[in-house]
């Protein structure tokens, strides 16, 4: 089973982030050292989230070191250590970094939804509410990266990534299980987690854009194109979730 790998740092590693410099004060109006310290922190910082957003989507988590992290980035392994401590942690940021606007968004819209519909929402809105966000992200450079790393992440057995994917994506998703349940009485419970995982299955393959389907049909067409998904794959998902349920005699194998 995999370890956590806890960022080692050398023995004369300085209290702080190691790219930052001295904190001395500078004379009123002037930009001193504890200023650009502060800022050049907050780039390195940066770097290192770019770099692993971009890696591990890539390669996969555990294909990546955090020094492989930290050269992408143009720093150093005890930055990395100062700013998430392991790498289970700076996975944890790439995904809040991205995520706590998004996850806010997908659960006000959810509740919207539910509270306009005195209870009962349609589940067209309920699936716009949970899907549109995170598709929206494709229309950002920023935003593919981490949609193939969400796609890559959403299959990885490996129980770091498996922690923080369930971390970070359950109180959204258990807002969206009850909604899609208000708004479908007539499925049981059972059915009902059969249609979410094809949405569920559908979303993150969009979400991955792998190349494959590209390749079937040519390069007319691309998963990032957020409109087409919202104009064909939304609708084709929202009838399914409509469809009457399923009868009591299964089909025949």
């Amino acid at each position: 089973m995999p370890t956590t790998e806890t960022l080692t740092t050398p023995n004369d590693d300085r209290a702080g982030d190691p790219a930052e410099g001295s904190g001395a004060d500078a004379p009123a109006g002037v930009e001193g050292p504890a200023h650009r310290s502060g800022r050049a922190g907050r780039d390195t910082r940066g770097r290192l989230l770019d770099a692993a957003e971009r890696l591990f989507g890539e390669l996969g988590y555990s294909n990546v070191s955090t020094r492989q992290i930290a050269e992408a980035a143009k720093a150093n392994v005890a930055a990395a250590h100062y700013h998430f401590g392991s790498k289970e942690r700076l996975l944890r940021a790439v995904f809040e970094r991205r995520l706590a606007a998004i996850n806010a968004e997908r659960e006000g819209l959810l509740a919207d939804c539910v509270r306009a519909a005195g209870g009962r929402p349609e589940v067209g809105a309920v699936l716009d509410a949970f899907i549109r966000p995170v598709l929206r992200l494709s229309e950002t450079e920023g935003g593919r990266r981490f949609n193939l790393l969400a796609g890559r992440s959403s299959t990885d057995s490996n129980p770091e990534v498996r922690r923080v994917v369930f971390e970070v994506y359950d109180a959204v998703g258990r807002g969206f299980v009850d909604a899609a349940a208000a708004a479908c009485p007539q499925l049981s419970r059972e059915e009902l987690f059969w249609r979410l995982a094809c949405v569920y299955g559908a979303m993150m393959y969009i979400r991955a854009d792998n190349g494959r389907l590209q390749r079937l049909f040519g390069p007319e067409f691309s998963l990032s194109d957020v409109g087409g998904a919202l104009r064909f794959a939304l609708p084709f998902l929202t009838a399914g979730m409509r469809a009457p349920p399923a009868a009591d005699d299964p089909p025949q194998p």
